[in-house]
């Protein structure tokens, strides 16, 4: 007979960055496939344009047209590469954190390898949105405001480092000896 430990037994700290890790990994893949990083509205038309496409949506007909960025647009490609690292640091801290919740309980480097990926998948986010916001200053019309697909990688970026301050602070509390008067 297995008996499962229910989910208010594990330490709520671990469970609670574990569950904003996941939501990381999900604003950043949100973030990498949807086409608005930048966004503007003209009076007939609005252009937007994400990672891998630019779109025109005119009003009048209502159709939108989307191009695969090429190589005009090539500085592109390092953003993507970035991005889909850190989800998959983003990952990597997952499963990190969930083998330590749930398999190997005892096992503190789990602990400290998902701190690890985790905090590199934050990495690679703030040094991919740092430069495309640096290069849509250079490259793209200043016309173009930056989008939601832009906000949630830096969404995804808080959310990672706040569950590395909660697994730090899981940590230090689980390594300090018990006083007596945790007892009364």
């Amino acid at each position: 007979v297995i008996i499962m430990e229910s989910v208010e037994s594990r330490p709520k700290l671990l469970i609670t960055g574990w569950s904003f890790v996941m939501g990381a990994g999900m604003l950043n893949v949100i973030a990498i496939g949807t086409p608005y990083w930048i966004y503007s509205s003209a009076i007939l038309r609005v252009n937007y344009a994400g990672l891998w496409v630019f779109c025109t949506k005119y009003y009048l007909n209502a159709v939108a047209g989307c191009v695969e960025l090429d190589s005009d647009f090539g500085w592109v490609k390092s953003i993507r590469a970035m991005m889909i690292l850190s989800v998959m640091f983003f990952g990597a801290g997952f499963v990190s954190f969930t083998l330590k919740i749930w398999v190997l309980k005892t096992r503190k480097e789990f602990e400290y390898l998902g701190i690890a990926s985790t905090f590199a998948g934050a990495v690679f986010t703030l040094v991919a949105v740092s430069r495309f916001a640096d290069m849509k200053e250079m490259k793209i019309n200043s016309d173009y405001s930056l989008s939601f697909s832009f906000v949630f990688s830096i969404l995804g970026m808080i959310l990672a480092l706040v569950a590395c301050g909660l697994v730090v602070i899981h940590i230090r509390k689980s390594s300090q000896p018990a006083t007596s008067s945790d007892f009364t």
